[in-house]
């Protein structure tokens, strides 16, 4: 990885920096959402909708290796797998739900089983479902023509119903884990070097001939949380790298920042531990919002206009935001407390909310 230039900041930044945040305290934003905010009502909830679960461990007995399962609520341990589980497609909300394992010939790991399962964005029914696997986590994905992605042994377009509308054909020479804000770019670690594929046609771009790990990626750029910077800043914990066509930026550096992630093209957040801060893409500082509890990204809408917050406390909530602004919109909470975090995906447009797991998943129509 080369260091291509430093976090930039116009003259008087810093004096500015330390204005706003002064003011963001006396005006009472440091609690998040401390205002009384609308309450929400399920349009539907649904589950169980699969039996088989991600694995507790295998047991040995005569008759081989058996996979033990656990309830399936238990697949939402993992804050990676939160956004990448469940999808708004079209008319649809798709997921895919870890049922087993199985041994596969010549490979030296058994492979992840999963269903794939298209439901009626309107009731909730079972409309379509099929079989998927990967080694390790298989992630799906939302485009801006209402298909999907499906990423796991092989890249695959799908239509809202589950059919095949198309593969990426580099072989095994992909790591697809994130889609841009606005479902038309993937991207692909190459290692070394880092392309974005087009989500419609699965054709890629080189973006940087360096090894890059991603946490997020926009139409035309990726952001890393890279510890790359830490000979500049030995005392920074975190860091987030901007990679674009002019090479790597650093446009934050702190103790706590978590996985940074786009908004949309000219917006990151980074959120983790209690803090949650909103950036433009030359890192100057839009705002922040600080809590009590645990704080982490839960999805963005495609259009750019909201985005969700999931704080960890006895009882976990979600927060939805105003990108524009940062202002909180509506609030809710779960029924049961959480084994990690619930997954959860906003619909295009930022009016409806699913969230849940495969043992109950439930929509919101949001204000």
């Amino acid at each position: 990885m080369r260091k291509a230039s430093s976090s930039w900041q116009p003259p008087g930044a810093k004096i500015a920096y330390k204005m706003r945040t002064i003011l963001f305290l006396l005006l009472g934003g440091a609690f998040g959402s401390a205002q009384k905010l609308p309450s929400l009502t399920p349009v539907w909830s649904v589950g169980p909708l699969t039996q088989g679960s991600a694995p507790m461990g295998v047991a040995l007995g005569t008759d081989g290796a058996r996979v033990m399962a656990a309830d399936p609520g238990f697949q939402t341990q993992s804050v990676f797998a939160a956004t990448r589980s469940l999808v708004f497609a079209g008319d649809r909300v798709v997921l895919v739900s870890m049922v087993g394992m199985r041994r596969v010939e010549s490979a030296q790991i058994p492979e992840s089983v999963y269903q794939m399962i298209s439901l009626d964005v309107r009731t909730g029914e079972v409309r379509n479902s099929r079989e998927a696997s990967a080694f390790g986590s298989l992630k799906v994905f939302a485009t801006n023509d209402e298909h999907v992605i499906i990423s796991g042994r092989s890249l695959l377009r799908l239509t809202p119903d589950l059919k095949d509308a198309g593969a990426f054909a580099n072989g095994a020479h992909w790591r697809v884990e994130n889609i841009s804000p606005d479902g038309s770019t993937l991207g692909n670690s190459t290692s070394p070097g880092f392309e974005l594929i087009d989500a419609r046609t699965l054709q890629a771009r080189k973006l940087s001939n360096d090894t890059i790990t991603d946490t997020s990626v926009s139409s035309n750029a990726a952001i890393s949380d890279s510890p790359f910077w830490i000979r500049d800043y030995p005392k920074a914990a975190s860091f987030a790298t901007l990679i674009d066509g002019t090479g790597q930026h650093l446009i934050f550096h702190g103790d706590c920042g978590g996985r940074p992630v786009f908004l949309n093209n000219e917006r990151v957040l980074t959120a983790s531990c209690k803090v949650a801060r909103i950036l433009d893409a030359r890192g100057n500082l839009l705002k922040m919002m600080t809590f009590r509890e645990p704080v982490s990204f839960a999805g963005a809408s495609q259009n750019g206009s909201r985005f969700v917050l999931q704080l960890a406390g006895e009882r976990e909530r979600f927060i939805l935001y105003a990108t524009a602004t940062g202002d909180p919109v509506a609030e809710l909470t779960t029924d049961q407390p959480p084994h990690g975090q619930s997954w959860s995906a906003l619909s295009h447009d930022g009016e409806m909310i699913v969230i849940g797991s495969p043992a109950k998943l439930t929509l919101y129509r949001l204000p």
